[in-house]
């Protein structure tokens, strides 16, 4: 792809979705399209949930200079904007999960139908040759792209966490596709957008008084245009990488939200159910701060990023790969557990030494 093309539509998505975060926000106040503090959310104040409108915006216009074929770009368009919709309906009034669960559906239908796009093979993860979906394409599909919606949504909890793990995933793709490959154009537009989101969710003092939450429709826009872009360059004849080599890419918020599940199937809860229990309530019950947790989650997955792009590299088999992926996601809980823990101990030690002197 045109390296001018790529330019002018990460600039213009960035310049869009900047500009919309600043006028959405009185908007979103009128219209109490808000996030009110109180139970499981620590915030002060309400905050506006202008992110995915914004973002949204931003990923449309600058597409629209990128060369994408017509019915890729209006499968993409169509399937964006339910989930868009639907999301910032839930932001503002609460519809059932089920709701939600429908759009994603339809967005994957899309998807799938509209644009071709499937997972029709997950590599060779077991070491014994490529294993195909078969008849069963469709619902794989559906598994897998539902799994990354909402496994961005479920991450998206800490300020500037969803935005930035979904930023390192799609920089990821752009950095093992190349300048000249026609994703990398999409994947840095998306990338522009969500930075242009990051400028007022990232926590920092500087933008405390135009602070903004992607809400559901931003996370799930995160995740459904990353894992649709992860497929893009993992299936097909053309394909860049493997599928277990994207698995690396989004690492972070898989395992957070298999820890999730998995645990809350085992205290006879609906997985659904919000809780408490993801790797940044547990490191802030450790004692760490927004900023500390946030800098210790993104460096673990710039870490799995890294390796996952060393291992394209390299061209090590699938089955190393993902044996070594499955690993770290079965250990990921105990050891955000096992950090959290000696935090907490050192700085009880350190106010104890503190009180005796």
């Amino acid at each position: 792809m045109n390296p001018g093309l790529i330019l002018a539509s990460t600039a213009v998505a960035f310049i869009v979705a900047t500009t919309f975060m600043l006028a959405l926000r009185p908007v979103a106040l009128g219209l109490g399209l808000v996030d009110k503090p109180g139970g499981r959310k620590l915030h002060k104040g309400d905050i506006p949930i202008t992110g995915g409108i914004a973002m949204y915006l931003g990923v449309l216009a600058g597409a629209s200079i990128l060369p994408v074929q017509g019915n890729v770009a209006l499968s993409i368009f169509v399937a964006s904007t339910v989930l868009v919709s639907i999301g910032v309906v839930d932001d503002r009034f609460h519809i059932l999960p089920v709701a939600r669960l429908f759009s994603q559906i339809v967005a994957v239908l899309l998807m799938f139908f509209g644009a071709g796009l499937s997972l029709a093979d997950i590599g060779d993860p077991f070491g014994t040759g490529l294993l195909t979906t078969g008849s069963f394409s469709l619902i794989v599909t559906m598994l897998v792209i539902i799994t990354m919606i909402n496994a961005y949504n479920f991450i998206d909890g800490a300020d500037g966490l969803a935005g930035s793990l979904s930023l390192i995933g799609l920089l990821s793709v752009a950095v093992v596709c190349g300048v000249y490959h026609p994703t990398t154009g999409l994947a840095l537009t998306v990338s522009a957008a969500a930075v242009g989101f990051l400028i007022f969710n990232f926590p920092t003092i500087y933008n405390r008084r135009v602070r903004a939450f992607m809400g559901d429709g931003g996370s799930t826009l995160l995740g459904f245009t990353l894992a649709w872009i992860t497929l893009s360059v993992s299936q097909g004849p053309d394909r860049v990488i493997s599928p277990v080599t994207g698995l690396w890419f989004a690492a972070v918020p898989i395992f957070d939200f298999f820890t999730c599940f998995v645990r809350r199937l085992l205290q006879r809860m609906s997985p659904f159910t919000p809780g408490r229990d993801h790797f940044h309530h547990i490191l802030m019950r450790g004692g760490f701060g927004v900023r500390q947790t946030l800098g210790i989650i993104v460096a673990l997955q710039i870490v799995y990023a890294i390796i996952g792009i060393a291992g394209f590299e390299a061209s090590i088999p699938d089955v190393v790969m993902f044996s070594t992926w499955s690993v770290l996601g079965i250990s990921q809980y105990f050891v955000v557990r096992l950090i959290a823990r000696h935090h907490r101990a050192y700085r009880l030690r350190h106010r104890d030494t503190a009180n005796m002197s």
